[in-house]
């Protein structure tokens, strides 16, 4: 009980304290920060990592500051990369790249930071040997040291459900009915793997024959795997029903009269992302428990955001095998197409 009243006695002379103000100060002074999002991809021919000031202004609306374009990015930066087990210094160039659509914040200019230089999962002299890369700047008004460091994951090798027909020409074949499998090793640094079909297509106006499109449906055909580590070697297998690809075609194809369709040259796209790629989304996740709450995740040191390391692997060329083309041509479900050859 006596310690109780202690405790009442120190909160009454604190709340006394503050007794003759009701001003409370939610905002403190303006401190100078930095929010990175880069993902690195050596797939890529250009690397592209977004860097904006982070600001509050107690005297304007966020609203209001957001669409402008000075309140966003920062004049003077020189950030570079770094792969750190060689020392090699990757300079960023400022470039002005419109990918941003108009909305809440300022879309023109679109400040993002670039280079053109190649990156490695692994040394190209020593390919034992994993790089990480290391971003590296200095805010200007501070001179705060902001970093961040990621991997990048080897390629993903499949090994089905992709054929050879002969020896050139990759296929790939779904059969009313049955079931196939996406099968691959996990690549080392990787710890997500998503797969896409992309099924593409020539559309063809019947009264006007030189009116062609080409189209593209994409299908998903692995979503969000993780692996036990990050490691690599682990054995991925994903077993899917053929029918879902045809379906698929019913809901992503609008049927029309006006026009006939042609199989094209499909490709599959897999891509790998790192662990703290996979961080940085399941902590984005919304919870399943009661309270919605969402962890805040970044590996960024003095600052907010992320950087990771993904890699998109192509397999491009590939022809859709007799058996899906018959099924998408010949039965009454799908023929409302107008697959023909």
């Amino acid at each position: 009980m006596k310690t109780c009243c202690c405790y009442l006695t120190l909160l009454f002379i604190v709340l006394a304290g503050n007794g003759c103000s009701n001003d409370v100060e939610v905002l403190a002074g303006y401190e100078e920060n930095a929010a990175i999002y880069g993902i690195l991809d050596p797939n890529q021919a250009v690397q592209l990592i977004k860097i904006n000031k982070v600001f509050t202004n107690p005297n304007n609306s966020a609203a209001n500051v957001a669409k402008i374009s000075d309140s966003l990015y920062f004049d003077t930066i020189q950030p570079i990369l770094r792969e750190i087990e060689t020392n090699r210094v990757i300079p960023l160039y400022r470039a002005n790249i419109i990918l941003k659509d108009s909305g809440y914040f300022a879309n023109s200019p679109n400040y993002l930071y670039a280079t053109k230089e190649k990156i490695y999962a692994r040394n190209p002299k020593n390919t034992s040997q994993y790089l990480n890369y290391r971003l590296e700047l200095t805010l200007p008004k501070t001179g705060k040291k902001i970093t961040a460091v990621t991997n990048i994951p080897d390629s993903i090798l499949v090994s089905s459900p992709l054929t050879v027909r002969s020896q050139i020409t990759p296929a790939i074949d779904f059969k009313a009915g049955n079931t196939f499998k996406v099968i691959f090793p996990a690549p080392a640094q990787a710890k997500l793997c998503d797969a896409y079909f992309n099924f593409n297509y020539l559309e063809i106006n019947k009264q006007d024959t030189n009116q062609k499109t080409v189209k593209t449906a994409r299908w998903r055909l692995v979503n969000n795997y993780r692996t036990i580590d990050d490691i690599g070697g682990e054995n991925v297998v994903v077993t899917i029903a053929s029918n879902a690809f045809f379906d698929f075609l019913l809901t992503s194809i609008p049927v029309d009269a006006n026009v006939n369709r042609k199989f094209m040259r499909c490709e599959m796209l897999l891509t790998a992302g790192n662990l703290e790629l996979d961080n940085y989304i399941q902590a984005a996740e919304p919870s399943i428990g009661i309270v919605q709450k969402q962890t805040d995740y970044t590996n960024i040191k003095v600052g907010v955001g992320i950087f990771a390391g993904r890699r998109l692997t192509h397999y491009n060329n590939l022809e859709l095998g007799f058996s899906a083309q018959g099924t998408i041509m010949n039965e009454p479900a799908y023929k409302v197409l107008g697959f023909v050859k």
